[in-house]
């Protein structure tokens, strides 16, 4: 293994995937096995049969030949780990930047070599080869599946998408557990960040970059032998109280810019006190403190009070209903409305998709006092519409939470109405609704989404998948499992020294159960067994992130059919597929 440095950071690319925004690493190594390449290697490209076209230890993914003008491009993969994009032909204009190195390639056409950096793979996959790339996919059903294994978990979930014949969000993941590249490569410590009922983390602890896990996600995707129809989901991008409000979302935004899904998550700035007023004087009062200007709060109420279907129900508010509800999501939706405007800046035209996530609640707040009712969804819905926003997706509270199948006390029966019916009023302004924290819900559960949605929903998973890699690893290498577990236990204890309910109670289960015995079914091992891989020392160093990505062929294999066999179950649960 090599290892290399960037800024303060030392790793070694290869079993530190998803980290750099690029595939080339060490540009002069590229140069030194190109120049290596004969004439016959580049006619095997230019012939576009199927097998990969190979040298030595040099291959070019034949998935990822593409024509474009009349000139040819492709993905080479060195025997170092690194990739690189070989153009063979001359263009009218070059799309790519950086050569690498140039050569002559057969009948005197030219062959130039650039670096697959970020830059380099979105000129690939939005003028090249387009089908390759993450796509704006509007109100189509999908999974969002959070991926904190990234590259040993994607072989399996590129699999289930081909065969179930389904959208996914496959490159997704949060604020929560992603850094940006500038905190890795200045030493920056990791801060802390609430996590919806479960508590304080760390960020960052899946150890990928947002640059990097889009920049590896994309790769992996352009060498899979088959099309598929997939995201990129820059997932809980937080607008926070104080200071930093929005700025520091917008420097995630900058990072996720070639990401084709942001969710903007508000829940931290609603004032939930807004709705348990009961003064319809002070209810209304709301108006004047939350909009000033009296002629846009004249047009605010008169756009709201109008009378609203709903089936055959109809609902109409008044100004003391339209007070609380501006009271809890006016702020919000002024930063959403800012948000979008520096968004759409940076996506200079191109397409997205964007949700408005208010699923989540700060820890004062109890989640079933907070679920989202019929007429706080039609207000958002209608207030979209009034601003002009872009909403594609939105995620309500529907009362589901981490760890935990649906227990609220009104029942599975009544969640499946609630389901309906803000589906109902979603799809009228054609917004989907979006399921987050998945993971825990059963078969049933799903089923009650799928019944009450016709399918027509988004749904996330994201801790599930490192539970399935934590089973793997306990049957094909226990030694390391036992590692891994035992690092789980310390770190759970100290969260629960720190009072942390969930960490309290997880480890209650297991001192309950009676056994001891390193398991991946343990809840405290399934829930908290994050921490270990994007563990950092005091230098900002990985302490075992690169222990996680050398597994064994037979041993990954063994991985990809189990994450192949969960997605296609989840997306039975939820859409109609055939397999």
């Amino acid at each position: 293994m090599a290892t290399y440095t960037f800024g303060k950071l030392e790793i070694d690319p290869v079993t530190n995937p998803s980290i750099l925004n690029t595939g080339t690493w060490d540009s002069d190594a590229v140069a030194r096995f190109c120049k290596k390449l004969p004439e016959s290697f580049y006619k095997e490209i230019l012939e576009l049969g199927n097998s990969n076209p190979a040298f030595e230890e040099t291959i070019c993914h034949s998935p990822s030949i593409a024509t474009h003008n009349g000139v040819i491009y492709g993905l080479l993969e060195f025997v170092d780990g690194q990739t690189a994009f070989v153009m063979i032909g001359s263009p009218k204009s070059e799309l790519m930047e950086g050569q690498i190195c140039n050569a002559k390639g057969p009948e005197g056409k030219a062959v130039v070599v650039y670096p697959s950096t970020d830059v380099n793979i979105h000129a690939y996959t939005r003028y090249i080869h387009t089908r390759k790339g993450p796509r704006a996919l509007g109100a189509v059903p999908r999974i969002g599946i959070g991926v904190r294994h990234s590259a040993t978990i994607w072989p399996g979930i590129m699999n289930a998408m081909y065969k179930g014949d389904f959208s996914a969000n496959c490159i997704q993941n949060s604020v929560r557990e992603l850094h940006l590249l500038e905190t890795l490569t200045s030493g920056t410590p990791s801060r802390t960040n609430h996590l919806f009922s479960f508590g304080p983390v760390k960020e960052g602890h899946a150890g990928s970059t947002f640059e990097g896990l889009v920049t590896q996600g994309i790769l992996q995707a352009i060498k899979f032998p088959h099309l598929i129809r997939y995201g990129a989901d820059a997932d809980h991008l937080q607008v926070k109280r104080g200071s930093e409000g929005i700025e520091r979302t917008k420097k995630f935004i900058d990072a996720a810019k070639y990401y084709s899904f942001y969710t903007l998550d508000v829940s931290d700035i609603l004032d939930y006190s807004a709705m348990f007023q009961f003064s319809a004087k002070q209810s209304i009062d709301y108006l004047e403190t939350c909009i000033p200007n009296a002629a846009l709060r004249s047009d605010v109420v008169w756009y709201h009070k109008k009378k609203k279907s709903l089936g055959k129900q109809f609902i109409s508010l008044d100004e003391a209903q339209i007070g609380r509800l501006v009271g809890k999501y006016w702020a919000a939706l002024d930063a959403i409305e800012k948000l979008y405007g520096y968004l759409d800046n940076i996506k200079k035209g191109e397409p997205y998709d964007m949700e408005l996530s208010i699923d989540e609640n700060p820890p004062h707040v109890k989640t079933f006092d907070t679920i989202t009712t019929y007429e706080e969804l039609l207000f958002l819905v209608d207030e979209i519409e009034r601003r002009g926003l872009p909403i594609t997706h939105l995620a309500p509270n529907f009362g589901v939470e981490k760890g935990v199948d649906y227990r609220g006390a009104d029942g599975k029966k009544m969640l499946e109405q609630r389901v309906s019916i803000l589906h109902k009023i979603a799809s009228e302004k054609n917004m989907m609704l979006d399921c987050h924290s998945g993971d825990d819900l059963s078969r049933e559960t799903r089923g009650i989404f799928k019944r009450a949605t016709q399918g027509n929903i988004h749904f996330k998973i994201s801790p599930s998948l490192q539970s399935l890699y934590g089973e793997v690893i306990q049957k094909v290498n226990p030694e390391f499992f036992r590692f891994w577990w035992e690092d789980t236990y310390r770190h759970t204890q100290q969260l629960a020294k720190d009072g942390v309910p969930f960490a309290i109670y997880s480890l209650n289960q297991l001192k309950w159960s009676g056994d001891k015995t390193p398991s991946a079914t343990h809840l405290f091992f399934q829930e908290f067994c994050y921490a270990t891989l994007g563990d950092r020392d005091d230098a900002g160093q990985f302490k075992n992130r690169d222990k996680f990505y050398n597994l064994p062929v037979d041993q990954q294999q063994e991985l990809d059919g189990r994450i192949e066999e969960r997605i296609l179950e989840v997306a039975s649960d939820l859409f109609n597929i055939s397999l």
